[in-house]
């Protein structure tokens, strides 16, 4: 029988090669599931942030406002699809809607200011010593972040949550603005365009009893402008003199008034033109100087925290001092007595 003795040691070198692999492939994935948990928490912490969902929940209701206001605008410009009485009801409820978003907006950044603001001081007098010692060192290879740079990413984070619903309300309402704009502006071409039939019953007494009825219902169909044109001859030659003047005043008034009339409806489009240019500047004017006075608040508490840090640095470097000069007068008066002392011993 031949010897198989090597062979057997290289089947068992190659077995325990593989399950060494394995015990190492197997930490691995260990290391890999923890490091997984790790970031499940923080996805929790994120996902469970009240916050977070406040503004999504708002920024949701407002992109379904916008989707509502597109379909609706086809429909809102047309006469025959919407009654005024729809249009009016509409309107009322998209101004509702606006305000309450708005008011929601209102807040959450004051919420998000005032949440700010505590922990500030809160970090401010309890300063975290044993963050401060371990911010330079690491952490299983992690670095340790302070709570107070957490706590600046994370506001920074939110105002720019808040920036972005401020724009989506702006745009919302500037759309539902601009659809208002237009259904004004087609219901006064509209009132134009309507003028009312001129009627004669005030001055019914004026006319004789032979008149002749000059309505539309009940004159003959005129086929060309020739039997217009001497349909209109009789007529005037039957009327009288009086007849033709009372009709002559009745129309310039008329005409009069509508003029004003149209006068009117145009100062009052100007006006409304000029109302809707002010409100967007207005708008426009207002969130610039929230994003100023946001601006001027961060950087007002870093001052402060510079301002601290800059006091409690003047009180170690008054403490130093003081140590040392209490150390070169001790110095000096020991120096003083050791020569009192040689002087007497010579």
């Amino acid at each position: 029988m031949s010897n198989l003795t090597s062979i057997f040691q290289k089947y068992v070198a190659v077995i325990d090669e593989t399950r060494k692999e394995q015990g190492e492939r197997n930490e691995h994935i260990k290391e890999e599931g923890q490091e997984d948990l790790g970031n499940s928490d923080e996805i929790r912490e994120i996902v469970n942030d009240s916050f977070i969902k406040e503004c999504a929940k708002l920024l949701k209701f407002l992109i379904e406002l916008n989707r509502v206001i597109k379909e609706i605008e086809k429909n809102y410009m047309d006469d025959l699809n919407m009654t005024d009485a729809e249009k009016d009801e509409f309107d009322m409820e998209c101004r509702l809607q606006i305000q309450q978003y708005f008011k929601k907006f209102e807040f959450l950044e004051n919420y998000e200011m005032e949440r700010h603001s505590l922990l500030l001081k809160k970090f401010q007098s309890k300063p975290h010593k044993w963050s401060n010692l371990l911010s330079n060192k690491s952490n299983n290879g992690k670095q340790v972040t302070h709570p107070q740079d957490f706590e600046k990413g994370v506001h920074e984070f939110r105002l720019g949550v808040l920036r972005c619903l401020n724009l989506w309300i702006k745009y919302v309402s500037s759309k539902f603005t601009t659809i208002q704009q237009e259904r004004l502006i087609s219901e006064n071409k509209m009132n134009f365009n309507s003028t009312p039939v001129p009627t004669l019953s005030n001055n019914a007494d004026d006319f004789s009893a032979d008149a002749i009825d000059i309505s539309v219902s009940q004159s003959a169909p005129v086929e060309t402008v020739q039997d217009e044109v001497k349909h209109y001859e009789e007529t005037i030659s039957k009327l009288t003199q009086v007849q033709l003047q009372v009709l002559e005043t009745e129309h310039s008034e008329l005409l009069n008034q509508k003029n004003e009339q149209l006068k009117k409806v145009e100062t009052i489009n100007k006006t409304i033109l000029d109302v809707v240019n002010i409100q967007n500047e207005l708008s426009n004017h207002l969130t610039v100087q929230s994003q100023n006075i946001n601006l001027m608040l961060n950087n007002q508490d870093d001052i402060e925290v510079n301002i601290k840090k800059g006091n409690k640095e003047l009180r170690k470097a008054k403490r130093a001092a003081g140590r040392t000069a209490k150390m070169t007068t001790y110095g000096a008066i020991a120096m003083g007595i050791f020569i009192l002392l040689l002087d007497y011993v010579s």
